[in-house]
């Protein structure tokens, strides 16, 4: 479902997906091959919703705003099943594992994963690649960089996995990253 919030409506890419069930509502913006899975909601309603290229927000998963802030996904994210993202920033290549929350104000910062389970309170700033888990999260392990090679492999599978299930292969379906970049 794509709806009109007052004067504000999703602009979704041509390249995008949107699954039957989920409801993308207001200022939501979705960039070339990402996708919101079934029965997610993503409420754009008091400020804008950004769903980064080639990101994932799996099923169940709810994506809102506040007064203060927006919701900004970045690029080749993946947002598990049952996640709850409030008015937050998710930086580019990060994993939001299962059933984790993020408050408003936070910023989870590039190459991150926040753990299944886990809640980042508000207003608090991860470093990039930091590995996160708890409740209240903590900061256990900072990744090295091959660690993105499965958070590309991961994002890319899902555009991949739409995209064939809905015979829409789009010229890039096979690509892969190779440690470095996008081949």
């Amino acid at each position: 479902m794509i709806v009109f919030f007052g004067k504000k409506y999703p602009e979704i890419d041509k390249q995008a997906w949107v699954a039957d069930g989920a409801a993308v509502i207001g200022a939501v913006k979705m960039k070339e091959y990402s996708s919101v899975w079934y029965n997610v909601t993503a409420r754009g309603d008091v400020n804008r919703i950004e769903i980064g290229a080639y990101s994932n927000v799996q099923d169940n998963s709810c994506l809102h705003v506040s007064d203060d802030f927006g919701c900004i996904i970045g690029d080749y994210v993946t947002v598990g099943h049952c996640a709850t993202l409030h008015a937050c920033t998710v930086e580019d290549k990060c994993l939001i594992g299962i059933g984790a929350t993020v408050l408003d104000g936070s910023v989870i910062g590039t190459g991150s994963i926040i753990g299944a389970g886990c809640l980042v309170t508000r207003n608090t700033v991860i470093p990039p690649n930091s590995l996160v888990v708890g409740v209240p999260g903590k900061i256990i392990k900072t990744l090295p960089p091959e660690h993105l090679a499965d958070i590309y492999a991961n994002a890319l599978k899902y555009k991949t996995l739409w995209a064939e299930r809905y015979g829409f292969l789009p010229d890039n379906a096979g690509e892969r990253y190779d440690g470095h970049k996008i081949v």
